[in-house]
């Protein structure tokens, strides 16, 4: 492990210095142009030598070199090798080739928000031009499923999680990516069956299934078979302040404004993630039924 460890931080400080001496070469180019104009107009031609010149370049470069160093190894912090996700990506597209220095772009540009763009990047390499290892694509096809999924092709996301897992790719949260594709895209029994797998096991987000599964059924419009799933979650304690929140609006679905509010009372002490989302999306949902019900009142 630890002559791994060393090795990549290795591999990432020779990648380090080989971009910086890029930006340092440039850099050198361009002052030592401007300072040889310079000497030609402002000092005697004559004494303007080869060896002055070349020592002017090497003054300037190494310092360049030394700073351009500095500032991109300074990006990793304590990181090893990847500067985001290097949890998920482990081991994967830690060399020098040509395939990690674009999964690299890839990764910024996805965390820089351009989903879009990482997409295109992640797709090119996905085409058979760059040498992956059966590791390495297990990492691709899950980032290129997270732009899929983020930009709303859910159909998309699903055949790239798929390839992933037949990789060997792993990871907590997949099963909750892959149940919100299978409902986006329409599959309900796809949906609850993989969150169905986690349920009650040591998955890390075994107590988070039951309420998302409460939740599929919300977007299904089937409060009562949400509430169920919900009323289960919170006797269990399970994601508790979210089950509350999912309760307050199943209840209020089923007109039961009472005890909606009762609920989302709760979820509001027991600190619910994403309040303020919470509340404009359970008052948006009471204020419907509110309205649909005085609306039966008054046809009548």
């Amino acid at each position: 492990m630890f002559f791994s460890l060393v090795a990549r931080r290795a591999r990432r400080t020779f990648i380090s210095l080989k971009r910086s001496a890029v930006k340092g070469a440039a850099l050198t180019l361009c002052l030592a142009v401007i300072s040889f104009i310079g000497c030609l107009l402002f000092a005697d031609r004559d004494a303007l030598l080869l060896s002055d010149l070349l020592m002017l370049i090497t003054l300037i470069f190494i310092p360049a070199w030394a700073l351009f160093f500095i500032l991109d190894i300074k990006n990793y912090g304590v990181k090893v090798f990847h500067r985001y996700d290097e949890d998920i990506i482990g081991g994967a597209f830690t060399g020098i080739n040509r395939s990690s220095a674009r999964f690299e772009d890839g990764l910024l540009t996805f965390h820089s928000g351009d989903f879009r763009g990482a997409l295109d990047i992640f797709t090119d390499m996905d085409t058979g031009s760059y040498k992956m290892t059966r590791e390495e694509q297990g990492v691709l096809s899950f980032f290129r499923g997270r732009c899929y999924q983020i930009m709303g092709l859910y159909p998309n996301a699903l055949l790239c999680y798929n390839k992933a897992e037949g990789n060997g790719f792993q990871l907590d949260e997949l099963p909750l990516f892959v149940s919100r594709c299978c409902s986006e895209t329409g599959d309900t029994a796809g949906a609850v069956a993989e969150l169905e797998k986690i349920l009650d096991t040591d998955h890390k987000y075994s107590s988070r299934a039951r309420y998302e599964i409460g939740m599929i059924y919300v977007r299904l419009d089937d409060a009562e078979t949400a509430l169920k799933w919900f009323d289960e979650a919170i006797e269990r304690r399970e994601a508790y302040a979210d089950a509350l929140g999912g309760a307050a609006v199943a209840h209020t679905m089923l007109r039961r404004i009472d005890k909606g509010e009762k609920c989302f009372r709760l979820a509001l002490l027991n600190n619910i993630e994403n309040e303020e989302e919470f509340m404009s999306y359970f008052k948006k949902i009471q204020a419907a039924v509110i309205l649909k019900r005085n609306d039966g009142y008054l046809r009548r």
